[in-house]
């Protein structure tokens, strides 16, 4: 029998548990997760000209067709 037979105790889909080492213990998880207090967070500094408009007006070249009237002529 080769040794890729073998099996093992874990199936191939059950992730390996981690390490002791690497799991936070219980005084580390009650601590919060940023060292700032609420309201100390940044702000974004303030514009001085006001916030352009992300209405859509419409799509391609404004004032010209799509195509070319005389690119799509008969063929002649």
């Amino acid at each position: 029998m080769s040794d890729s037979a073998e099996t093992t105790d874990q199936s191939p889909d059950e992730p390996t548990p981690p390490d002791a080492e690497q799991m936070p213990d219980a005084e580390e998880m009650k601590e919060p997760s940023t060292e700032k207090d609420p309201g100390e967070e940044p702000k974004a500094p303030s514009r001085e000209e006001p916030e352009p408009s992300h209405e859509a007006v419409g799509i391609g070249i404004i004032g010209r067709p799509q195509v070319e009237p005389d690119a799509v002529a008969d063929p002649e």
